[in-house]
């Protein structure tokens, strides 16, 4: 158990939404309902009850909430008592991104980093994820953040020698389908073979999504995408058979019915900071990489 996983834990049960909350906490659905999965796991309780109206508190779901209140009173209170009052000089960071990147990956790394830093200030210019690279080149950002597709370990778009990527985050990811797919004897499996059955892929403008479109579309142009509002009927929709999903690796099989099939071609997304090769020094670029990839790398969910 973390302490982020309490703040979710608690976000949701304020907002009896896992969409309304993943909102607020600008994280992901998928990354949201796996937190709170694991505590649940974790705990050998159901914390909540979910229904087509919403999610509300178990008895135990009730006595955990009371409990996580309190821990995370007392963690603030450490904090504001031996937190270091010493800050170095102010400045100021222009950041390109898209906003999937900022929502799931920048707000907790911009949140922390204004606590210990509060005399820097951060610019996110939120732009198409492809122009953020000629943000970085033009200078008008002095970092990019971008996510970028890999497919057989290689980038699917590709970077000229002026830019260096720095991953901070690699999800890799595997086929998600139901009990009785003509996929489900398979124990491993190509693209070319997924993309002749339907996939399902968020119909909001989400970056993965985007990314997978693509990526099928590179395989197959004329394969059937059924959109989904949401990653719970994401899931749903698999269960009931209506077609097949993504899924990284490190999330837990969403349902009994559900099978985890391995993909041959080696599928994941990489997400990292983009930066000229011949960049001037910028020690409060420095700063921000070091600070966001240690953030990022504690947070297990994402």
């Amino acid at each position: 158990m973390r302490l982020e996983q309490l703040e979710y834990f608690i976000r949701v049960a304020d907002k009896q939404s896992l969409s309304y909350a993943a909102e607020e906490l600008f994280i992901s659905q998928q990354a949201l309902s796996t937190s709170i999965k694991n505590l649940e796991t974790e705990f050998k309780t159901k914390l909540f009850i979910r229904t087509p109206r919403g999610m509300s508190l178990s008895e135990d779901g009730k006595y955990f909430y009371e409990k996580a209140v309190k821990i995370l009173a007392l963690s603030h209170e450490l904090y504001e008592h031996f937190v270091s009052d010493e800050r170095p000089e102010a400045g100021n960071l222009i950041v390109a991104t898209n906003k999937r990147n900022k929502n799931h990956f920048l707000s907790k790394v911009t949140s922390l980093f204004y606590k210990n830093y509060p005399q820097y200030n951060i610019t996110y210019n939120i732009m198409n994820r492809n122009k953020v690279k000629d943000a970085v080149l033009s200078g008008q950002a002095d970092i990019g953040v971008q996510s970028l597709l890999k497919v057989n370990k290689k980038f699917v778009m590709t970077l000229t020698d002026e830019l260096i990527f720095i991953p901070f985050h690699v999800s890799e990811y595997n086929l998600l389908t139901y009990k009785d797919s003509p996929l489900s004897g398979f124990n491993s499996i190509s693209m070319e073979t997924i993309v002749k059955y339907p996939i399902i892929l968020m119909a909001e403008s989400d970056l993965i999504s985007d990314l997978f479109y693509e990526m099928v579309n590179l395989y197959n142009s004329q394969a059937e995408i059924i959109w989904a509002d949401s990653v719970e009927l994401q899931e749903q929709m698999v269960e009931d058979g209506l077609g097949n999903m993504f899924i990284g690796k490190t999330n837990p099989i969403p349902s009994k019915t559900g099978r985890i099939i391995p993909i041959t071609n080696s599928i994941s997304v990489e997400s990292g900071f983009l930066l000229l090769a011949e960049a001037v020094d910028n020690p409060l670029r420095d700063l921000f990489i070091k600070e966001s990839k240690r953030t990022i790398s504690q947070e297990k969910n994402l």
